[in-house]
């Protein structure tokens, strides 16, 4: 007795097939999002074209990343500060992704992100370095009180 598959025509592999294609149409493809979730760049010129930052993007943070923890070698051009310092409002709020350039894109794309946990979300001028903040002076300044033994090699630091 025929089944329903080969009554309509179809084979298993074909039918498996077809799926597969279907499943797999939409990987690979980066969709922006409506541009009212974009805003403004506040740079004259992205420092790669729009269609490869939007396909490459991590690529290209990534490799910036490796080569400034393994070499030391810092590249401004590419750097993720100088992404959020462009692209990102200092208004924004990561929590509300229709006031976040990164955000927008990734959750329109289904795409998670992580980058947030350790980099600031806003640009620069928006928010005080945390390299910066009184909590880390502080905690700094208490600890070379306990340490009033001079030594020969002991350099005084100054913060700011």
């Amino acid at each position: 007795m025929p089944s329903v598959l080969t009554r309509a025509g179809l084979s298993l592999p074909a039918l498996l097939a077809g799926l597969v294609f279907f499943a797999l149409s939409g990987c690979g493809k980066v969709e922006p999002p409506p541009a009212s979730l974009l805003a403004e760049a506040r740079g004259d010129q992205c420092v790669e074209p729009t269609d490869v930052m939007r396909r490459d993007h991590m690529k290209i943070l990534m490799h910036e990343r490796d080569e400034a923890k393994r070499y030391g070698r810092r590249n401004p051009d590419h750097s993720f500060v100088g992404c959020v310092d462009c692209h990102v409002s200092p208004t924004a709020n990561r929590e509300d992704p229709s006031t976040h350039f990164c955000m927008a894109c990734h959750e329109f794309n289904a795409v998670r992100m992580d980058c947030f946990q350790c980099h600031t979300d806003r640009p620069s001028d928006a928010v005080a370095s945390p390299h910066r903040s009184v909590d880390l002076h502080e905690s700094i300044e208490r600890h070379l009180a306990g340490h009033t033994d001079a030594t020969p090699n002991a350099v005084e630091i100054s913060i700011p």
